[in-house]
């Protein structure tokens, strides 16, 4: 019976996403719209203003639409073709610039990130691991 208690169950491997407490950490959850496939965790989100569902930072934009960055996925997601998903993101917190997702061919701009600031999600250059 002791050594059950002696053993190992498993091992956290930081990730470096998160590099500070100030602006201290908010969760939330939101919609984000179907069809984007496996999102990983610290992806930018963008909020649509048509139906307020989320997408990746850097989307096209549907017709009549505009897209604002809001929020950084806080879990691996898998968003299918078929269903809008409910997921748990921050909006707020101090995150490594290193370690976020955006769209593929789209480079965060400082606008995107003012924006962001405004909902208390900052950045900086953490060393990379």
């Amino acid at each position: 019976m002791t050594t059950e208690l002696l053993n190992k169950l498993g091992a956290v491997e930081p990730d470096n996403l998160i590099v500070g407490n100030d602006p201290p950490l908010r969760v939330d959850s939101a919609v984000i719209r179907k069809g984007l496939g496996s999102l990983k965790r610290g992806t930018i989100l963008a909020k649509s203003s048509a139906d307020g569902k989320l997408v990746v930072l850097g989307s096209t934009a549907q017709s009549g639409e505009t897209l604002e960055a809001y929020a950084v996925l806080k879990n691996d997601t898998d968003v299918p073709d078929g269903e809008d998903v409910t997921a748990t993101i921050y909006i707020g917190g101090y995150f490594n610039i290193n370690r976020i997702t955006v769209a593929s061919g789209y480079t965060m701009t400082e606008s995107d990130k003012d924006t962001l600031r405004k909902y208390a999600i900052e950045f900086t250059a953490a060393l990379k691991y």
